[in-house]
């Protein structure tokens, strides 16, 4: 029986990422920013990416109260897992928008819709592919009620107490607290694309 970590696109998903965002990461290092700090645009968006960077804490820690540590062992159901099948993914996607925000930047939002579109197709595809495999008729249960990606409040249920794996928690710790960078560095990178002594000022990109 195949497992997650016999499949080729989930072990390799971070290069993947890697692959999508550097280009456009290393782009807006040469360009000038079309959106102002200062302006109401530019404080629009900084309040829009904390509220991003907020979801991403908040679903990434509640999913892995949930799954941590058994993702492949046991199916889960409730929780964040009741409304969404990737709750970790969602947590994710919404980290990614908050850097774009932090950034000041529409064409990284664009390319992270993209990167989206490519990462439901080819990782979250393969791994429910396994999970399938896995779980059989349960998870075509499953799939049919909730939805793969985006949440659907209305369907949310929860036992009122769940069994945690204290060492998947800890290593998603250690991965959120790593995350205090994507704020600290996106303004580093703000504050040099609009610098009038940065040098690389070669075109400007929204």
């Amino acid at each position: 029986m195949r497992q997650l970590k016999d499949s080729f696109a989930f072990k390799n998903r971070g290069k993947m990422a890697r692959v999508l965002f550097a280009p456009a990461l290393i782009a807006l290092l040469f360009s000038t920013p079309v959106v102002s700090d200062n302006s109401m645009q530019g404080l629009a968006l900084y309040m829009v990416g904390w509220l991003f960077f907020m979801l991403y804490i908040m679903f990434r820690i509640w999913a892995t109260l949930y799954v941590g540590g058994r993702k492949d062992s046991e199916l889960q159901t409730t929780g964040p897992y009741s409304i969404t099948r990737n709750p970790l993914y969602f947590g994710t996607f919404c980290l990614a928008l908050a850097m774009a925000c932090f950034l000041k930047s529409f064409s990284l939002i664009v390319i992270i819709f993209i990167g989206f579109v490519i990462y439901s197709r080819l990782v979250i595809k393969a791994e429910e592919g396994v999970l399938g495999d896995i779980f059989g008729e349960d998870f075509k249960k499953y799939c049919a009620t909730t939805p793969r990606f985006f949440p659907s409040l209305k369907q949310y249920h929860s036992p009122e107490v769940i069994t945690v794996k204290l060492h998947g928690l800890k290593t998603e710790a250690k991965r959120l607290w790593l995350s205090v960078l994507i704020p600290v560095t996106a303004a580093f990178i703000t504050h040099l694309r609009m610098a009038p002594w940065w040098p690389y000022h070669w075109f400007k990109l929204p």
